[in-house]
């Protein structure tokens, strides 16, 4: 039976991975080079600020940019574009629903916690979650299954009584190695991945209440 819930943030309660791409794609586009969507998605939900898109940017480009100014001015753009977005359709249902059916609420993010927690604050949602667990909080973040292993024990349950919900690869691949059902969803930047280890796969989660996707999973 599960009993407690576990959110990916970045693409599923919130889509932040749309305008990251976008804002990078409009920078790439100002110095005349293409930042292909197949390459941003080989990075996504992972620690993608391990990949240096300034020097994508340069390599492609020939140039030399000057990092600290395109750094500021992108980011601006994107936090106003994030500041704007509302959360993703089903995801206050599912929280509601959780809450009457009794489960557990935690996050496992790669982003750090000061990230979601500012955002889910901002949202209003921050106090309906049990759990929130950040790149902080561990050593390796996805597709290690830390943060998934992290999250279940401060909930206090076991993986295999947990659902994780996913948009990205490298999510499904941390729930899946951690021992969790996992139910992906993804957004427009994920749509093309290979998210067939997930046990389920939804176009939204409002396509589905989580009471009838819970049937579904005990019924194998």
């Amino acid at each position: 039976m599960i009993n407690a819930l576990v959110f990916d943030f970045d693409g599923v309660i919130l889509d932040t991975e749309t305008p990251d791409y976008q804002t990078w794609h409009e920078v790439f586009q100002s110095h005349g080079v293409v930042l292909e969507l197949s390459v941003w998605t080989q990075h996504i939900g992972g620690r993608s600020g391990r990949f240096d898109w300034h020097q994508h940017l340069e390599e492609l480009a020939g140039v030399s940019i000057e990092r600290e100014s395109l750094h500021k001015e992108r980011r601006q753009r994107y936090i106003e574009i994030i500041r704007a977005s509302p959360v993703l359709p089903g995801v206050l249902e599912y929280i509601q629903e959780a809450k009457r059916l009794g489960l557990s609420l935690g996050v496992a993010s790669s982003s750090s916690r000061e990230w979601v927690e500012g955002h889910l604050s901002r949202l209003d949602i921050l106090n309906l979650f049990d759990s929130i667990k950040g790149s902080d909080d561990v050593i390796q973040v996805k597709p290690d299954p830390e943060l998934y292993l992290a999250s279940v024990s401060h909930l206090g349950t076991q993986p295999e009584r947990a659902l994780a919900i996913e948009d990205s690869a490298h999510g499904v691949t941390a729930a899946k190695s951690a021992g969790l059902f996992c139910l992906a969803v993804p957004n427009p930047m994920t749509n093309d991945l290979p998210l067939d280890h997930a046990d389920l796969r939804l176009a939204s989660l409002a396509e589905m209440p989580l009471e009838v996707l819970l049937g579904q999973l005990i019924a194998g």
